[in-house]
């Protein structure tokens, strides 16, 4: 169960993690995803879909539906229908795609003894706790004084989400690491050619336009920097009063700093984005995985990113860095020294950015951990 699928494209990440999952694994088990007929802020359902009845989308059958009029009594009838081996929920957080979920499996209404997996999806990270607090750990702490998830199995993505989970939840509880299924980059080759002059400098940022994703931090980052700078974001304005504060950043930024908001980038047109651009600029308050991350490395971007993710250590690597969000200062020279580049420069540390992520996005043995994972 997921709060968005496909053809959902404003989700981001959870979605393109279904989706790879299913595209990789459908040759061992039958998929079937209950979702959202629509994406988010629409008031219309996707087009060209069925509503309300199981139908084959690529490789798992999918039921969209209107999630305003999905009822405990929906709920249920729907996923008694199936006759399922495991429920695998794409949240913590997320009332009717996950808490209702555990609280009817509590209650024996979902009839089948099945096990129940929950992926929080970064939920459990330091920076996106931080948004809403009050309200999460009221429930974090409910939770625990109802023992409700007592018999759920718990996926994490890296080392660290399993301990995020751990500290806010359980010290004790079994947690499965199974990092996330890449898309196929096996037949890609590198054939980036934008050209990159010393001191100017095209920078771009892709996601939902939230506080979690923190793009007013990347647009003060670049207040005094000296040379030419083409600032491209792109994504669903999600929260209106954040993209205004970020629209008064953008006012009081120097006329070197070109800024452009380019609108909702579809998933398909990625990774010519990235193509077009020289480095991908991304502090974020927390990714349990980041495919936008493997992305902009496969497009040939190298990365400034916060280090609240689990792609660490790429300075070391030469292709690109991770850095502390409270290391403004750090953020701010790395920028410099990207504008300093020269082609050969930009070409060796772009190439290796691509390299690097066609040699991560290796799915053998993910697919070995996601089969620990499903035959609990």
């Amino acid at each position: 169960m997921t709060r968005y699928y496909i053809p959902s494209f404003k989700a981001g990440g959870p979605v393109q993690s279904i989706k790879n999952l299913v595209d990789n694994l459908s040759d061992k088990y039958d998929f079937h995803v209950l979702t959202s007929d629509r994406d988010i802020g629409e008031n219309k359902p996707f087009e060209k879909i069925e509503v309300d009845k199981w139908e084959k989308v690529g490789n798992a059958k999918v039921f969209y539906t209107d999630i305003s009029r999905l009822s405990i009594k929906k709920m249920t009838k729907i996923i008694n229908s199936i006759n399922f081996d495991i429920i695998y929920l794409n949240s913590f957080f997320s009332f009717k795609f996950s808490i209702l979920p555990v609280v009817l499996k509590n209650l024996n209404i979902i009839k089948r003894n099945s096990p129940l997996v929950i992926a929080p999806r970064g939920e459990f990270s330091p920076g996106a706790l931080n948004l809403k607090s009050f309200k999460k750990k009221i429930f974090i702490n409910t939770s625990k004084f109802f023992n409700l998830y007592k018999n759920v199995n718990w996926h994490a993505t890296a080392v660290t989400e399993s301990e995020d989970i751990k500290r806010n939840l359980n010290k004790d509880i079994d947690v499965t690491i199974a990092n996330n299924l890449t898309s196929d980059y096996e037949s890609l080759n590198f054939n980036k050619q934008i050209k990159k002059y010393k001191n100017k400098l095209k920078v771009v940022f892709i996601s939902r336009i939230h506080p979690k994703k923190n793009l007013k931090f990347a647009l003060s980052i670049l207040n005094d920097i000296q040379g030419d700078i083409d600032f491209n974001i792109y994504g669903p304005i999600e929260d209106q009063k954040y993209w205004l504060e970020c629209k008064k950043i953008i006012n009081t930024l120097p006329s070197n700093i070109n800024v452009n908001y380019n609108g909702i980038s579809e998933h398909k047109d990625v990774f010519n984005i990235f193509n077009n651009n020289h480095v991908f600029l991304f502090p974020t308050y927390g990714e349990n995985f980041g495919h936008v991350i493997s992305e902009a490395l496969i497009g040939g971007c190298p990365v400034i990113i916060s280090d609240q993710t689990p792609w660490r250590e790429l300075e070391e690597k030469s292709v690109g860095w991770d850095i502390p969000l409270n290391k403004y200062r750090q953020f701010n020279n790395v920028i410099k020294t990207c504008l300093e580049m020269d082609q050969k420069e930009y070409d060796d540390i772009s190439k290796r950015a691509f390299l690097f992520a066609k040699k991560e996005a290796s799915n053998y043995r993910n697919k070995l951990q996601y089969e620990t994972l499903f035959e609990i």
